[in-house]
């Protein structure tokens, strides 16, 4: 319902790295995503078995981008069940891996960077019954992480890699002064305002879901450039069938390309 083929959503996400090596490892050994395919400088990862994907394209001498520049604030990937998100959360700490949490009545949620420090967001949704809105528009309250009654749904297999019915929920991007891009935001991806809009953070989402792009700029100000040599976000994928766009750079510099990777 919310990322099949009648909706809009991100299904890919490229990152330009320093070491290609190093991340394989995090993503590979840690989280267990699957290879697609694999060159010298670039390895390319399905996220569960739904074509979800991530790219890792290792730069040399690439640009680092300031901190107040827009990228990726967090790609959100959601896990099948509560099981799943407390078996990764004993798999993080068993890596060592610092994580922290926090619940929503619409989910539940691990945060964690990678080890280049890209943001990364693993959660299961509540039942759409437990949800909450004021009017008509989700609440996104969020309050500390419970883990203990987490920890309850540990499995006794515990974390095997990416389940396959794993896919990425939505995107939350650092952009500039949301009034120079929410038109952008709301009129070129086919999406409606699902949450109250905020002077510093606008969600979106298509099929009544609780968002699939989020733009904030909490922390970011200035506008992305060299894209193809700095290292973070270098592309989003997105499912818009109706488009005729192949690939948009919008007013912060995100880029995005429409329609690369098809939906089941």
């Amino acid at each position: 319902m919310f990322h099949n083929q009648g909706a809009h959503f991100v299904n890919g996400i490229t990152l330009n790295v320093r070491d290609k090596a190093t991340l394989k490892h995090f993503y590979q050994d840690v989280l267990g995503l699957n290879v697609v395919n694999e060159s010298y400088s670039v390895v390319h990862y399905e996220i569960g078995n739904l074509n979800h994907f991530l790219t890792l394209n290792e730069v040399q001498r690439g640009r680092v981008p300031l901190t107040s520049e827009a990228g990726l604030y967090h790609l959100a990937i959601r896990l099948p069940s509560m099981t799943d998100l407390a078996d990764l959360l004993l798999q993080l700490s068993e890596y060592t891996i610092p994580v922290t949490g926090g619940e929503h009545d619409i989910t539940t949620s691990l945060f964690v960077e990678d080890p280049e420090g890209n943001g990364l967001e693993f959660y299961v949704d509540h039942p759409i019954e437990d949800w909450a809105f004021e009017d008509g528009k989700v609440v996104l309250e969020t309050k500390p992480i419970n883990v203990p009654h987490l920890l309850t749904y540990v499995s006794d297999n515990k974390w095997q890699g990416i389940p396959d019915e794993s896919m990425i929920g939505y995107i939350n991007i650092k952009t500039i002064n949301l009034k120079q891009v929410s038109t952008y935001y709301k009129n070129f991806f086919g999406l409606e305002s699902s949450s109250i809009e905020t002077n510093h953070a606008l969600y979106l989402s298509s099929n009544g879901y609780h968002q699939h792009i989020v733009v904030n700029n909490w922390y970011s100000s200035i506008k992305r450039i060299e894209n193809e040599t700095t290292y973070g976000l270098a592309c989003i994928d997105y499912h818009y069938p109706e488009t005729t766009h192949k690939q948009l750079t919008g007013p912060d510099g995100i880029v995005f390309r429409f329609n690369f990777y098809k939906v089941t």
